[in-house]
Order: C-alpha cells, then sequence, then structure tokens
C-alpha cells in the first residue's frame, strides 16, 4: 500500500474543517493515524469517588491495577476494520469527502459488541462505519499482557486526494487532534460501557430502574490512567438524571491513559452512552 505523507494528509485536513464543525452540532486507500504500533505500558490506578458529590448510584472503587497496561489499537491485519471500511456506493456520497466518530465497547478478541452512538455528515458514511465496526476487529487492550475488553472512541475520515478515494482512522475524537495528525490515542474505559452501565442500573431501586435515552460525559485521565475530573456535556430526556448516572458510575471506573508519541500521557474522552442499549 503506498504510504501518504503527513504533509499532504494534514492539507487535506484543513479543507475539512467546516465539515468536522459537525461534531460540534451534537483499491481505496487506508490509512491508521494516531496509532502507535507498541505504546510504552502504563500502570493505571483507580479513580477515587468525589466525597459529596449527588448520587443516583456509586459503585465500589475497583482495586488496583498492578500489571502493565496498553490501549486497544486499530489491527493490521486481515481482519481489521480498516479491511471492511469502503466509501459509500451511491455515486453522490462516493464523490464527497466525510467524517464520522465512532464510540463502542470491544471483547478482548477485539470485536465490536455494542455502538454507543455514530456521529457523522451524513446516514451513507455513518452506514460505512458501522459495517466496518460489524465486520471487522482491533488489536485489544491489555493489562498485564492480557487481553480486556474497553470502551472506545475514534474518528474516520473519507477524503479524496488527486481523485483518489482515502480513508484515515484516528483513534481519538478530539477534532484538532484529528486535524494535526498528531500521533496520539485518548483514554479507553477498562471493562466496557455497557458491563459497567447494567450493575449501575440493577442497582437503582425496582420502580426507577427503566432508562431510555442518552447521555455524554468527558472525563480526565491522567498519565497514570486514574480519573481527575469529570464534566456532564448532555442528556436526553433533559432533566431525566441520566448525565448524573452515567457521570457517577465513571467516577469508580478505571482506564488506560493517553498514549502520545507511544508515551503514556493524561487526556479526556467523551463517554457517551445510549441507555436503550443497556
Amino acid at each position: 500500500m503506498e504510504n501518504i505523507s503527513v504533509r499532504r494528509l494534514a492539507n487535506l485536513l484543513l479543507a475539512l474543517a467546516v465539515l468536522l464543525g459537525v461534531f460540534a452540532a451534537c483499491q481505496k486507500k487506508t490509512e491508521t493515524a494516531a496509532a502507535p504500533a507498541s505504546p510504552t505500558p502504563a500502570k493505571a490506578t483507580p479513580a477515587a469517588d468525589t466525597p459529596g458529590a449527588s448520587s443516583a448510584y456509586s459503585a465500589a472503587v475497583p482495586p488496583p491495577i498492578t500489571g502493565p497496561v496498553t490501549p486497544a489499537l486499530v489491527s493490521q491485519g486481515a481482519d481489521s476494520i480498516t479491511q471492511y471500511l469502503h466509501f459509500p456506493k451511491d455515486p453522490e456520497s462516493a464523490l464527497a469527502n466525510g467524517a464520522v466518530q465512532f464510540y463502542c465497547d470491544i471483547t478482548e478478541e477485539g470485536t465490536v459488541t455494542a455502538t454507543q452512538a455514530l456521529i457523522g455528515s451524513t446516514d451513507a458514511f455513518r452506514n460505512a462505519v458501522q459495517t466496518a465496526l460489524d465486520w471487522g476487529r482491533f488489536t485489544p487492550a491489555t493489562i498485564d499482557q492480557k487481553s480486556v475488553p474497553v470502551y472506545l472512541g475514534g474518528t474516520v475520515l473519507f477524503l479524496h486526494e488527486n481523485g483518489e478515494e482515502v480513508i484515515v482512522v484516528s483513534l481519538t475524537t478530539d477534532r484538532d487532534r484529528v486535524r494535526r495528525m498528531t500521533n496520539y490515542i485518548q483514554p479507553q474505559l477498562i471493562g466496557g460501557l455497557r458491563p459497567m452501565m447494567e450493575r449501575a442500573i440493577s442497582s437503582l431501586p425496582p420502580d426507577n430502574n427503566d432508562v431510555s435515552g442518552k447521555a455524554e460525559v468527558m472525563v480526565t485521565i491522567d498519565e497514570h490512567g486514574a480519573l481527575t475530573a469529570t464534566s456532564k456535556i448532555s442528556e436526553s430526556p433533559k432533566g431525566s438524571g441520566l448525565g448524573t448516572l452515567l457521570e457517577n458510575a465513571l467516577k469508580s471506573a478505571q482506564f488506560t491513559p493517553a498514549y502520545e508519541n507511544a508515551k503514556p500521557a493524561s487526556g479526556t474522552i467523551n463517554v457517551v452512552a445510549d441507555f436503550d442499549q443497556f
């Protein structure tokens, strides 16, 4: 496969600044961006509950992670999601540029078990990404060299260069980092979102555990994988308390750190939850 220079990709990404604004409001060639092949393992530590926080659910703090941690990566094998990524077949979409953010749970084998959200420019591009997530796989995350499930986010860019189709995959939803093509992987939620939220919902009173809707919470993780801050971004229906439920559950979660230039770093991840899937 022909390599595409970072400078050439950066020029293409600058042209997509308006297109990427859609995220704020809510052979082709396949390249993998921001996914170092061998990130330096980091040791993660659990986050503590915030004293005095309002709580519809408060899980126990998990035990410390004692082994080295590595994040899930975009696989380079024949079963990688990149092998299933294709431009939409309809003529109009095939000639357009597109961008899609995805948020999903993956198993310890690297397969996707649930897609929590797809945020993109058109249905055609969102469907193209969902197909790849349904059929492809990631390289699993590991703790102490043992594969573990995680919840992760990423971005797929569908571009054209000199009349050729180019697809770029990045394991971050940070628009600025995607635009600049930095060597960066955002934090990932160890154990996956769905099991964590199913436990949270099951702990609610029987007359209050029939939840439906969506919520989004931003979490900040330090270079050791410890949660340092949370911030509710949205919930639907408004006033449903789903944002608080998600935020409180995340305060007892464990994360991989971010990785910048293959080294552990602090970072953020927006956790998007579709409660209709729990």
